[in-house]
This record gives structure tokens, sequence and C-alpha cells, in this order.
């Protein structure tokens, strides 16, 4: 019932030597690390006040995820091939909309459909095509863990795009995770990486973790999920994962043997647990609410599908010469477009971080419009435009 997934490459040595085993994921290493930042306590507590604030809404609302996955190879079967990725894909889509055939696995607790619908990226930073895909070869051997990997391939702009890293992470792990807004991580780590053998179901993937259900449990840690054994490091009951419906287990589980713990039967079918790929099948309530909170009060821009959206080279053109300024404003901001851009029936919407409309005043000008927002408190908003030939959504910030 608790513990989160991160990764801090710089520790992963002190991951590898508390079993003998093969683990999930490095976020045991990566928590302890974490605990030691100085804004750790600040950062605890920033959480804690967005999730008690957050008004439980939009909860059956399907979000769709722009994801772009970075292949990085030094190895021929390391550079996986775009039927793996699009296998990956089609796993989250059914693991997050309670789709996929095992939930049969279930058992003791509550089935949730999560509604997350994860689509590779259409266009980039830029504002031009992509498959959602990038190729770069390395001579770095474990390049997943040596802290290596943002270096060679920064994330795309983590507002707008869950980045994957497919790579090798060596011997001991098979993924990671950074939880939202980590202390001390930086914009271009920000994101999963996945070792290349456990990433999708077809390919060059390994049994047990050959489902891919791998990227499941380190998307959900990306989303603020926590180990459903908790934060210690030996077994104990005393620690929780901050979630009602699921059991209390002293520790990790591995293949898929049925054990009980903390006076109930471990759900060894839930996605954050250690167990094979085959013996997974379900995320609770309790856990899609907190995902979903976690979305909405801290990787909100995500859910305006940044990335995604453009389908015509005049729609690249219009999302890439937009102009939104001044940024941040103090009340009036100016909304530019091309010169050759036409209204036509454009819809315009502000929105705050928990997706409610903010209302605002507007008058032509020029090339556009210019935007009044003096009433709104200060703040993070985003300003969505949709009409005929754009959709386009920019992060506003009100000081």
């Amino acid at each position: 019932m608790k513990k989160i997934v991160l990764t801090a490459f710089f520790i992963f040595v002190g991951v590898c030597s508390y079993s003998q085993v093969k683990g999930k994921c490095g976020f045991d290493a990566v928590q302890q690390k974490i605990a030691q930042h100085p804004d750790f306590a600040s950062y605890t507590l920033k959480k804690k006040l967005a999730y008690n604030n957050f008004s439980q809404q939009k909860m059956d609302t399907v979000i769709r995820i722009p994801v772009v996955v970075h292949v990085i190879h030094r190895l021929a079967s390391e550079n996986i091939s775009t039927a793996q990725i699009n296998s990956q894909i089609a796993v989250l889509n059914k693991d997050y909309r309670k789709l996929n055939s095992d939930t049969s696995n279930a058992t003791g607790s509550s089935i949730a459909d999560v509604k997350f619908q994860f689509v590779l990226a259409r266009i980039n930073p830029s504002g031009s095509p992509t498959t959602g895909i990038t190729r770069t070869s390395t001579t770095i051997d474990n390049i997943g863990i040596s802290n290596k990997y943002d270096s060679l391939v920064p994330a795309w702009n983590n507002e707008r795009y869950l980045n994957i890293w497919v790579c090798d992470v060596g011997q001991f792990i098979l993924g990671f995770a950074y939880p939202p807004n980590t202390p001390g991580v930086s914009p271009q780590e920000d994101g999963i990486v996945i070792g290349s053998e456990y990433f999708g179901t077809v390919g060059s993937v390994a049994a047990p973790y050959d489902l891919g259900r791998t990227t499941t449990h380190e998307v959900a840690h990306y989303f603020d999920l926590l180990h459903i054994w908790g934060s210690d490091q030996s077994p104990s009951c005393s620690t929780d994962d901050l979630i009602s419906d699921t059991p209390n287990q002293d520790s990790e589980v591995y293949s898929c043997v049925t054990r009980t713990s903390c006076g109930s039967v471990d759900q060894l079918s839930n996605f954050l647990q250690y167990v094979d790929d085959a013996c997974m099948g379900n995320f609770t309530l309790g856990q899609k609410t907190r995902m979903r909170t976690a979305l909405y009060t801290q990787r909100d821009s995500l859910q305006y599908e940044i990335g995604t959206l453009v389908s015509s080279i005049t729609d690249q053109n219009i999302f890439a010469k937009t102009k939104l300024y001044p940024n941040p404003t103090k009340g009036t901001v100016t909304l530019e477009f091309p010169s050759n851009f036409e209204f036509h029936e454009t819809k315009i919407q502000l929105f705050d971080v928990t997706g409610k409309v903010i209302n605002f005043k507007t008058i032509r000008a020029t090339r556009g419009l210019i935007l009044y927002i003096n009433a709104a408190p200060r703040g993070v908003y985003f300003l969505r435009v949709e009409g005929e030939k754009i959709n386009y959504t920019q992060k506003l910030i009100k000081h």
C-alpha cells in the first residue's frame, strides 16, 4: 500500500544491494534520497495541501495523454521496433481503461477504469510532425542508470508530453519513474525509464515481464502512486500507501505466491506489486482517484492534449506561430495569430488547474485578441483555442 516510484540514477548502486532478486523498479532507493533533500518537507506539504484542497470532479472524463518514446540503443536488440512500441501503448490503454482480459486476476478490492488514454505524439515541441518516437545510438553501457540518458536525449517539454526512455537499465531493475515535481529532478529528466526487454509484448521482450506491465507500473508512479507495501525498507505494517482500498502488506511480493500479511490477503493482482506480469490485472478506485488528482493538480497541462491535436500543415503553422504575451501577466494579455489566420467559429476558453472555466473579457486586436483576466486570482491557467483550423493550448501565469 505505499511507496512511490522514482529513480535517481545516482543512487542505483544502492538499489541493487537490498535484494538478490531482480526488482520491478528503482523507487526504494530514490525515496530514501528524496527524503534527504532540503526541500523534501515543503514538497510533501505542498502536495498534501494540493490534494486536500482539490475538488473531486471530472473523475469520469477520458483524458488523452501525449507520449514520446525515446529509444536509446547500444546493441541492435535495444533498437526496438515500432511494432514493439505500439504494443506497449496498447497495453497501457487496456490497463488504464479496465479493458485488459485479466481483470479476473483481481481479488478483494475494487477494479477501476482510470480513464487515461495514451497517444503517441503527433507534433514535436516546435510544431513539426512526428511519429512520437525518437531513436539515438550510444556507446554508453547501462545508460538508463548512469545519469546520462537525459543528457544524451533530454525530455521534450515535460509539461506537454509524457517522456519515456527505453534503453539499457542494467541487471537489477526493470525501470523507474519520477513522481510529479520531485525535488532535485530537472525537467530534462522528468519521466519514465524502462529496459528495452520489458517494454511491450512483442519483439525483444523477456518473460516473465513480457506483457507490458512494467510500464503500467511506472506510469502509475509518474502519477504519484506508491507501492502497495509502503516506504519502509524492512518488513513492517507500520507504513501505508495512502490509499484506503488497497490491503496493507508488510513487504514486496515476487512471482505469484499467494500470501497473507498485516491481517489480510495481499492483493497480488494490483499493478503496484512486484509480481510477474501475468498475475497483474487492476488498479483500485482509490488509486484511480489519487492518479487523477495528481494529474489535475501537479501534471495539469498534460490533460490538454498538446502534442496530439494538430492534423494538417496549416494547423502546424498556426500552432507554431501563435503568440501569447506578456506571460506571466498582471491581467492583460495579447493572443496573436499569424496574418493568414481566419477566426471562423473559434472558441476560446480559460481554465484553472482543476479544469474550471474562468470568465474573462476580450476585444479584437489587429491580428488577434486582447484578453482581460484582471478579476482572476493569481495562479496558473490554461488558455485553449479551438476552431475549424486550430487547436491551441498555452499555459498562462497571472501574477
